[in-house]
């Protein structure tokens, strides 16, 4: 398998939605004209090929449906379509018919929607009457065969609810469900974060719904477990975080980040390229030297896990020398 540079690009601030763990904590309708977009773009571009690498964007916000240049931006993605292939990080409940075909057009490698647990919980995290909005928004991308996920952020209020998210996953005939756990950015809540007692639950839970569906004939429906620490359920590979090296995110208004869950801000787009800040920032060079904490050292997965999910031990010590908040090993 060829390895992708994966771009994630938060369009704009611009959202339908006010939810309760959101990162964009103060909902700041930052938005970008296109000429600005195109500038990013192109970098993009020029960091792919000094590389030599194919690249792969993410597209999100905010909610990225409510940005009036979505469309002409995948107009200038589809043209590179040999070099770069592009899904959509979406809430999923603005996808009408007409939304759907017109994502059809562009050919997306999937459309990711999210879902934080039953309906009363759903609801209450993301807003009344988002929990039947994303179902019907699943119901169009199924229509047009668009590879559907959806995204289950774990916290402390939902973490147990993984099960009627699959349950869900599989009436509306969604083709993967993922999960990985909340990080706390800003003011947001810390109680929100699973400590390690819940992670290893929320943990079996998942994978015991994974074993679950493997039982079913004819099911369509998969649940992926590659993300940080839930190598330690399946014994597939270990995670190992790719910010700074093969992942890169842009904010809204151009700034460059190692990931949106690892606030640490490079320098804006509009002052320096990206390669040339993906070449020489100190932050990001430190990323790709992938250190190992001094808890970690002597544990058999260091070498790949490299002390697990990198941004929340940032946002839980600012210091990335620390293994993995919700590690029991």
């Amino acid at each position: 398998m060829v390895k992708k540079f994966v771009l994630q690009w938060h369009l704009s601030e611009n959202c339908n939605l006010k939810c309760l763990h959101c990162y964009q904590e103060n909902h700041k309708p930052i938005q970008l004209e296109f000429d600005k977009l195109v500038i990013i773009y192109k970098q993009f571009k020029e960091l792919l090929n000094k590389k030599k690498m194919k690249g792969h964007i993410n597209i999100t916000g905010g909610e990225p449906l409510c940005n009036p240049y979505l469309f002409k931006l995948l107009d200038l993605i589809k043209e590179d379509s040999d070099l770069i292939t592009f899904s959509i990080l979406t809430n999923g409940t603005l996808i009408n018919e007409k939304i759907s075909k017109k994502i059809k057009s562009y050919n997306p490698l999937y459309v990711q929607v999210s879902l934080e647990g039953g309906k009363k919980t759903n609801d209450y995290i993301r807003g009344k009457g988002t929990y039947k909005k994303v179902a019907e928004g699943i119901v169009n991308l199924r229509k047009e065969n668009i590879f559907t996920s959806i995204s289950f952020t774990a916290t402390s209020l939902n973490y147990k609810e993984f099960p009627k998210v699959v349950r869900y996953a599989r009436k509306y005939g969604v083709n993967n469900v993922w999960s990985d756990r909340f990080i706390p950015l800003g003011d947001s809540d810390k109680s929100l974060a699973l400590n390690y007692e819940q992670t290893r639950e929320y943990l079996e839970i998942m994978n015991k719904e994974r074993n679950k569906l493997k039982m079913v004939k004819n099911n369509n429906t998969t649940i992926s477990m590659y993300r940080a620490l839930q190598f330690q359920m399946t014994n597939d590979f270990a995670y190992g975080c790719t910010a700074g090296d093969t992942l890169l995110t842009v904010m809204e208004n151009g700034d460059l980040v190692p990931c949106r869950r690892m606030p640490i801000t490079i320098g804006n787009l509009f002052d320096r390229s990206m390669y040339d800040l993906y070449i020489k920032s100190d932050v990001l060079k430190d990323l790709r030297e992938k250190k190992i904490p001094d808890e970690c050292i002597n544990c058999e997965h260091s070498e790949v896990c490299h002390g697990g999910l990198k941004c929340l031990t940032y946002a839980m010590y600012k210091d990335l020398n620390h293994k993995d908040y919700g590690c029991n090993l």
